[in-house]
């Protein structure tokens, strides 16, 4: 078995997360890093650049974790593919069209693997959320809503984060995720992009929205803030299908709750989600439509026996019972997060091996998502 030598380039935080993670694969080994900042003395076993080019030239290395301020990603990409590396960047793949074309540009002349870190793909609840989609257990996908309360105290007015020509905005640099959690969600592509924002001062753009539509109906909004303590730090998705109606917790998938009219197939699928409990189940004929207030007459189906069936824009939809349950992935976050990168590594490698071999995100799912971020932030 091959062991692939990684080098990172940024090491921050994240920087030695990955490393931590990336040690525990048996064919893997992290062998250098890179970064200009005091932080890397703290590296142990592996050898130290303080220039990211040196790094690229070394011969060992078989692959090249960029972990930058986003600026910096498409010169490095680049770089790192045209000295022979294959290249996990660091979302967002760039924070301009023409610096991605730039990436996609070498990606072809090179022949090298690469793909961008949007790991949340590989998480257990979001992966059970796109089947259930694909195989139609939920019905269509009508809206999302995405709402992301995230604190500020550790981004002071001088940090990288708040220069929209480094980061790109809130929007490029963290919202990227959201708009590719959706993507893989739904399934359809962006059509219209609106997007609000609010300046606490002239340097930091804090709060941030956009309403997006799709290609196939799918309408969704999507609000981040960076503007409060860490204790109210909060991130929830919700999904309105036809036949469901499913809330997703935590900035990195954890837990959730979904109500959905199921029939018996759709209702076995569900066990598909993380822990899944199953905490009241009802007889769909036995349900009244409470929709109206008192006094405005019952409702045609109310008090049809024998219903197995419901019109939902039009579509006819077998179901039988109507079930509430709860799931939840039974792991601390940073394990969840651990597991996401290592996978995002492993599917790589096997890219690596196998050219037929289909990325879980690729440099167009990471496009996409980067330019409903740039519509939204103007």
């Amino acid at each position: 078995m091959k062991k692939y030598k990684v080098g990172i380039i940024g090491y921050g935080g994240f920087g030695k997360f990955l490393h931590h993670w990336w040690s525990k694969l048996e064919n893997v080994q992290v062998t250098a890093v890179a970064d200009h900042g005091s932080h890397i003395k703290e590296t142990e076993n592996c050898r130290v650049y303080y220039d990211w080019k040196e790094l690229l030239n070394d011969p060992e290395i078989d692959i090249v974790s960029i972990v930058t301020p986003p600026h910096l990603h498409s010169e490095m990409a680049c770089a790192a593919m045209e000295a022979g590396k294959h290249v996990l960047l660091e979302k967002p793949l760039s924070v301009t069209e023409q610096q991605a074309e730039d990436i996609f540009r070498v990606q072809r002349k090179t022949g090298r693997v690469i793909t961008v870190n949007h790991m949340i793909r590989y998480n257990p609840i979001i992966n059970a959320v796109v089947d259930l989609t694909q195989n139609g257990s939920l019905g269509r996908l009508r809206h999302a809503v995405v709402n992301n309360y995230a604190q500020d105290e550790s981004l002071p007015e001088t940090h990288w984060f708040w220069d929209e020509s480094m980061s790109g905005g809130i929007m490029v640099e963290h919202g990227v995720h959201f708009f590719d959690i959706i993507n893989a969600i739904g399934g359809q592509k962006y059509t219209e992009v609106y997007g609000v924002s609010h300046k606490r001062n002239d340097l930091q753009r804090d709060r941030v929205a956009a309403m997006v539509l799709y290609s196939e109906g799918l309408i969704a909004s999507y609000y981040h803030a960076f503007s409060g303590p860490g204790f109210f730090e909060q991130t929830t998705i919700k999904l309105v299908f036809d036949l469901a109606r499913v809330t997703i917790e935590g900035w990195m998938p954890m837990k959730g709750h979904i109500k959905a009219l199921v029939n018996t197939q759709s209702r076995k699928k569900l066990a598909s989600l993380p822990k899944w409990f199953e905490t009241k189940a009802e007889d769909f004929e036995k349900i009244n439509d409470v929709s109206r207030p008192e006094g405005w007459g019952a409702s045609e189906s109310a008090g049809m026996t024998g219903r197995e069936s419901t019109s939902v824009s039009g579509i006819l939809y077998e179901v039988d019972q109507i079930v509430s349950g709860t799931f939840e992935i039974p792991l601390t976050k940073g394990e969840v997060y651990g597991s996401c990168v290592q996978q995002i590594l492993a599917d790589m490698i096997l890219k690596i091996e196998d050219q037929d071999h289909i990325l879980k995100i690729t440099l167009e799912d990471a496009f996409e998502a980067l330019k409903t971020a740039m519509l939204a932030s103007k």
